[in-house]
Parts: C-alpha cells; structure tokens; sequence
C-alpha cells in the first residue's frame, strides 16, 4: 500500500497527519450543523477530557453485547480514571433492529434511568445501533446531547459523516428519521480491528463510489490499495491511513454541499438499488456490498441512457469484483419485482416519481433539474436488473 497521504488540502485536514498510536487530529465535517470530527488509533484516552470539557450530569454509554464484552470495561475503566459518572445500556444491533419497537424500548429506558437535558448520549457501535441511538436522543426532551464513536469501518468513514438519524420501516431502509447533529464525532480506529473482512470491503466500496462521483484520479489509488494491501490482516497505521483517505474523499463532497440536499445527493449512487437488497436478504448483505451491486445496475442504466461508454461500465466490475473481491450478484430470492416495489416506497422519492442518481461518465453526475439525480423509465431500470446476474457472469468468465 502507498505511504504517502494523498489529502493535502488545509481545509479538509492537517497537510501532514501522524498515524502512529495516540496521536489524535480534529477536523470539520462541513455538516450543517458541523459537529468536529476526531480521529486517530488508540486515543480512546482522549474521549474523557473531551466530555469532561462539554460539562453533563451523566453519560449514558449505549452499544451492543458483542462490543461491551470486547471494550466495555476498557471504555468504563477509562470514565472511572476521569471521574466520569456513567452508566452502560445494550441494545440489539441488526439491520432487523433498526426499528421503531428498537427505539422505543431505548428511549423509554434512558428516561426510566432519569437521563436530563444536561445528559449526554454516546452511541458506541456500527451504523445501524448508532442511527437508533442518534435518533433516539433527538426525541427525548425535544434533544439529549450525542456523541457518535463508529466501531465499523463504514461507521468511521462513511455513515458518521452526516447528521442523518433514521429507522427502517416495513417498507424499506431509513423511512423514519430527522437530521440531529452529535455534539462531536470521535474516530478511534483500534476499534476496527475486530471487525469483519466483509465489513472492510463494504466500506471500501463506499469510497470507491466517491471517487466515481467527484473525482476519478483517486481509481488509481484504490486500484493500488486492493492489489497490494491484504485486507483482512492490516496493520494499525495502514488500517488509519486508508480510512483517513476515504473519509477525506467524502469530506470533499460534502465540502461542496454542506446541505446534503444538492451536490451531496451524489452520494446517494447505487443506493437506491442497494437499499433495497440490503432490505430484502435482512442485513445479510452488508451495506456497502448492496451498494456496489447497486452502482453496477446504474452503470449499466447510464449505458442503456446513453451516457457512460462500455469501458466506463466495465470498471465498475473489474474494481468491485476483479479488485475488492466482491459477489456482485442479486440473490435469485430478491426478484425484480421486490426491488421495484421497495424503491416506490424508497426516501427519495419526489413529486415527479422515483429518481436515481446516474453518472454522465465517471466521475460525473447527471444533473438536469439541479439535484443530481434524474427520472429514469421503469421499463429500462426493470431490463438492468433482469440482466443483472447474467452481466455479472460475463465479467467473472
């Protein structure tokens, strides 16, 4: 894997980043409103002086079984060394999970343990716990101070960056939510190490999808990273370098569009496809993986459009499948017409139907009506999934 940084830019990091062990770097989100991020390896003694500076009658730390048996007793091991007084909760965490009966058991227990306004919440998990502890402090009280610390590679890199807070409903992923900022973000990368090598590759994807939306010079550098990096064994300081890169190459996005409702919809590539195959196998498939699979059924509808040229779809196979090693095919469970019906109840959905976000060529979007996604016929977005699989077979042969 390369050694040098690739971000040099002052207003989205520092110029030069020190990965070693301890050392901790803050930075804006460009959220609106813009909680500061801080990143590092091992700095989870840091987390205490930054509460301790936010002032709170209690923390209520909330996260799941698995990951308070892992670092429990090291994250309370450290509140009791800074005199923090705090208490733990646990929750279910499944894509089965994020969900109103969830939420509602969450919020009727931090008020049975008599959380206050001046209280604060810290989510200490992957997306899908974090979203539910997110949303679950933007309705107690009208909003409890939060403090999101992802666990996941995705988390740190990708659904961290962005205010958004949601549960799924019957009908799809994140139909019930509201935008609620965290006091601050707090990236401690020795947490991923225990995560799985599908939750690595998800996240990855994620940042490839940057770089197919905002700037195709950084293919080369995840080409690089895939082909001379082994994934499920790396080091501390590889392990930060690579989730630094991605998270700046979502910063640069959201740079642009701090709203996320114009140029940052871009973000939303593959998604809609994704989601809901990610619905449909129950949170089996991983999220990035569903959106990967989802970016390939879009190439091949800008292709059908008329827009991307063969080679541009073509790459989308050759980085996922040939690089990242990912199954890019729909399970035969999920049909067609399971698809369709979660993406007319998807959260996108506008006044004048259904809309995808769709690349002009790599890196970048369509854009005719100023939000970077277009209307498509159903009948061609039907065709590219019915192809879907039998595509998928002639890029592996």
């Amino acid at each position: 894997m390369r050694s040098n940084i690739m971000y040099d830019k002052a207003s989205i990091a520092p110029e030069k980043v020190d990965f070693a062990p301890g050392n901790m770097i803050s930075f804006k989100t460009f959220l609106s409103p813009d909680p500061t991020y801080y990143f590092g390896n091992d700095i989870l003694d840091k987390l205490g002086d930054l509460l301790i500076d936010a002032t709170f009658d209690c923390v209520f730390l909330v996260t799941n079984d698995v990951l308070n048996k892992l670092y429990g007793g090291k994250i309370t091991d450290m509140f009791k060394s800074k005199d923090i007084n705090h208490k733990v909760l646990t929750i279910p965490d499944s894509e089965h999970d994020k969900s109103f009966t969830t939420l509602a058991n969450l919020c009727d227990t931090l008020v049975g343990e008599f959380i206050t306004k001046g209280s604060i919440v810290i989510g200490f998990g992957g997306g899908c716990l974090t979203n539910v502890v997110g949303l679950a402090s933007a309705l107690i009280f009208r909003g409890i101070r939060y403090v999101e610390i992802p666990t996941t590679f995705m988390g740190v890199t990708d659904s961290c960056l962005s205010n958004k807070q949601a549960v799924n409903g019957k009908h799809g992923k994140n139909q019930y939510g509201t935008y609620y900022a965290p006091i601050f973000l707090f990236g401690d990368t020795q947490f991923l190490q225990t995560e799985s090598l599908a939750g690595r590759k998800s996240a990855i994807a994620e940042g490839i999808k940057n770089a197919f939306i905002n700037d195709a010079s950084l293919l080369p550098y995840y080409r690089d990273v895939l082909e001379n990096t082994d994934l499920d064994h790396m080091d501390p300081r590889s392990l930060t370098e690579l989730a630094y890169n991605v998270i700046c190459s979502k910063l640069e996005i959201l740079e642009q569009d701090p709203s996320e409702k114009h140029f940052a919809m871009a973000l939303e590539y593959g998604h809609t496809f994704g989601h809901a195959i990610e619905f449909f196998s129950d949170g089996k498939i991983p999220h990035g993986i569903a959106v990967a699979k989802g970016m390939c059924v879009a190439a091949e509808i800008s292709h059908k459009l008329g827009y991307m040229t063969q080679e541009e779809v073509d790459l989308h196979y050759e980085l996922f499948g040939k690089y990242l090693r990912i199954d890019l095919k729909i399970p035969e469970n999920i049909s067609v017409d399971d698809i369709m019906e979660t993406i007319l109840a998807d959260n996108k959905k506008t006044v004048k139907g259904v809309k995808y976000v769709i690349l002009e060529k790599i890196g970048t979007c369509l854009n005719p009506d100023g939000d970077y996604q277009i209307c498509v016929d159903e009948e061609i977005v039907r065709q590219a999934l019915r192809e879907h699989n039998a595509k998928v077979d002639e890029h592996i042969n």
